[in-house]
């Protein structure tokens, strides 16, 4: 599925291709490493299939609508010529949305629990979307996006003059080119920079930050701290589908885990203070909970759709 046809008629039906391939139960790191491969070798590959991509799942939406059950996206998902069909009309029938062709025309971007992805901007930036992000941008405004909700990793193409801005609430975050996380839960926003330079500022004084430096917005304060590299890291490896946890309390472990799973973790008592540590896989819900079960002495009591951690 390598395509090397540059025409617009190829492209976008190798992105429709793929857009319904990455659905199917027979997914695996294989044809992810293809399908990433061709998404890198140019950059209308990635529009076509950001665009396709979110038809699809508008036309899932329509079809959930209409059959008003649960199952309505299983059921769709089997006819995926018809799915393609449906993905490329919608695209047509919403371009002036999804995609960038310019005006004041919002692009808007999501992911749903425990899904992330990669979005290819204009200017040669790219932003990635961690577990039940929301972010929409607007050519009207140039470099600037709104982060509205969840954890984005920002990679931004270096245009001193042009600064890039993040809105996320109450808080803003300028830069010129740098690689960095935000994060927008509850009434916080965290900025972690792996490398140059970024401004955070709010309703009180800005802050600076550089590499392996975090600043924490809420309430109208700014805190500050510094981490070493391999402590940057471990906060950003789930870009590589991981979380990794250093002595790190199984509340906090828990409300980590719940980020990315419908399935929810609660523990109760004096077991939220244990302090765990090691690298998982996000989904992982019940190797995790074993491994409580057999080196914590924890009991598991399973109710439903959550995990009830005990003593």
């Amino acid at each position: 599925m390598m395509d090397k046809n540059k025409n617009a008629e190829t492209i976008e039906e190798t992105a429709a291709a793929w857009v319904a391939r990455q659905d199917a139960a027979d997914w695996n790191g294989e044809l992810e490493r293809q399908r990433d491969a061709w998404l890198d070798a140019d950059t209308r590959h990635r529009v076509a299939w950001l665009r396709l991509g979110a038809a699809w799942s508008a036309a899932d939406a329509l079809t959930e609508q209409d059959a008003g059950l649960p199952a309505a996206r299983t059921a769709l998902a089997r006819f995926s010529p018809w799915r393609i069909a449906a993905g490329v009309l919608l695209a047509l029938a919403f371009g002036a949305w999804l995609a960038p062709l310019g005006g004041n025309q919002v692009e808007r971007y999501a992911t749903r629990i425990g899904e992330n992805r990669m979005v290819a901007l204009e200017d040669g930036s790219r932003i990635t979307l961690n577990t039940g992000t929301r972010l929409r941008a607007s050519r009207e405004h140039g470099r600037h996006v709104w982060l509205e909700g969840g954890e984005a990793y920002f990679d931004i193409a270096h245009d001193p003059a042009h600064p890039f801005v993040i809105e996320a609430g109450a808080s803003r975050v300028t830069v010129l080119g740098t690689r960095f996380t935000v994060r927008r839960e509850g009434g916080a926003v965290r900025v972690l920079v792996e490398q140059g330079r970024v401004r955070v500022s709010g309703s009180g004084a800005p802050v600076e930050l550089g590499r392996n430096e975090e600043a924490v917005a809420q309430g109208g304060r700014i805190m500050r701290a510094r981490h070493d590299a391999a402590a940057t890291e471990k906060r950003m490896a789930w870009r590589e589908g991981r979380i990794v946890f250093d002595q790190t309390s199984l509340a906090d472990a828990a409300a980590e885990f719940n980020r990315y799973n419908e399935r929810r973790i609660v523990v109760n008592g004096a077991a939220a203070q244990i302090a765990v540590g090691g690298s998982f896989s996000p989904s992982n819900v019940d190797g995790f909970v074993r491994l409580l079960e057999q080196g914590f002495g924890l009991k598991a009591q399973r109710r439903g759709d959550e995990i009830v951690l005990s003593r």
